[in-house]
């Protein structure tokens, strides 16, 4: 086996929102609510475009410390209130694509329960010994989940406030 070859990092998250699946489906394919917590925040946000169509493009422009960082990818399969999976690169950081699958079950009346996926190719450097590079992808896998589990969260809070407001309670 060649050492130099690229070893895949996967991440699972599983939440349970108290929305519906297709309210939680709507939270990662409209920019209004993109906005508010994908890669970005409704504070630090310059530009989100979005062509929701299998195949098409979305882009976000997000700026903290003067810095502007690109996020961007297609969508691949888009099946309102059940799947979908798009990938996701920031170009101003490295050529790499990664993969982000989610699928929505309704558990009960209200309560979805959202399964991420999150695939990355961690490079792998001729220098790493392969200790090394195990240590490498590991905290790549903790800080990738750390950060999703940032981003689960403010978007978690979003979606249920905008719940609360739909059902006027």
């Amino acid at each position: 086996m060649n050492n130099t070859h690229n070893e895949r990092v996967e991440v699972k998250i599983v939440r349970l929102l108290k929305t519906s699946p297709e309210f939680a489906y709507q939270a990662w394919t409209d920019p209004e609510m993109l906005r508010h917590w994908f890669m970005t925040t409704s504070r630090s946000n310059k530009t989100i475009e979005s062509d929701v169509t299998e195949g098409g493009h979305y882009l976000i422009i997000d700026q903290r410390q003067g810095k502007k960082i690109r996020v961007e990818g297609t969508y691949q399969t888009l099946i309102p209130g059940e799947h979908l999976c798009l990938t996701i690169q920031m170009p101003d950081f490295s050529d790499q694509q990664d993969d982000i699958n989610v699928y929505f079950e309704e558990r009960s009346p209200g309560i979805t329960q959202m399964t991420f996926f999150y695939k990355s190719e961690v490079p792998k450097e001729r220098r790493l010994t392969q200790l090394e590079y195990k240590q490498k992808k590991k905290e790549y896998h903790d800080s990738t989940v750390h950060g999703f589990e940032n981003m689960f969260d403010t978007m978690q809070r979003y979606i249920e406030e905008q719940t609360l407001n739909e059902s006027g309670q």
